[in-house]
């Protein structure tokens, strides 16, 4: 499988919303920092910060779209 794109900090994220009992299917968010490689999988993961307030870290294979910051 081939690695996506990694956003930079500061871009705007549309993802996949990985809370499946969440009612909002896509959720979108800033990326704060640099990325990071799952050694075993080669996943590529980002540190998110939602509107909420919350943080996560993402997996780039659930993101959908990626605008720059403004």
């Amino acid at each position: 499988m081939a690695t996506k794109p990694c956003p930079s900090r500061g871009a705007i994220v549309t993802y996949l919303n990985p809370d499946v009992m969440h009612p909002s299917v896509y959720v979108r968010g800033v990326v704060i920092g640099t990325h990071v490689v799952d050694p075993q999988t080669a996943h590529t993961w980002v540190p998110v910060i939602r509107s909420d307030g919350t943080m996560l870290v993402l997996d780039t294979a659930n993101i959908i779209k990626v605008a720059a910051s403004s």
